[in-house]
């Protein structure tokens, strides 16, 4: 039972590390670039990009657009 405390508790600490890294690595990304860190996958694979904040907003206004024009017109009286 103690080796499990242990290995959850290590287990633990090295995601909660990667994860504190990780944002530190956007934040200072940001702060010297001005621009977020973005995944993106096509057809040519998955790669990571740098985009500002406005191109991040319009890339995810394209997919509700699309789902705004085929939604059905409903006529309240």
């Amino acid at each position: 039972m103690e080796f499990l405390k242990r290995l959850a508790f290590y287990l633990g600490l090295a995601l909660g590390l990667l994860t504190v890294a990780a944002a530190g690595a956007v934040a200072l990304t940001y702060l010297f670039t001005g621009k977020l860190i973005s995944v993106r996958s096509d057809e040519h694979g998955t790669r990571i990009a740098l985009d500002t904040p406005d191109a991040l907003a319009a890339m995810m206004r394209q997919p509700m657009g699309k789902a705004r024009g085929t939604a059905p017109f409903i006529e309240l009286t």
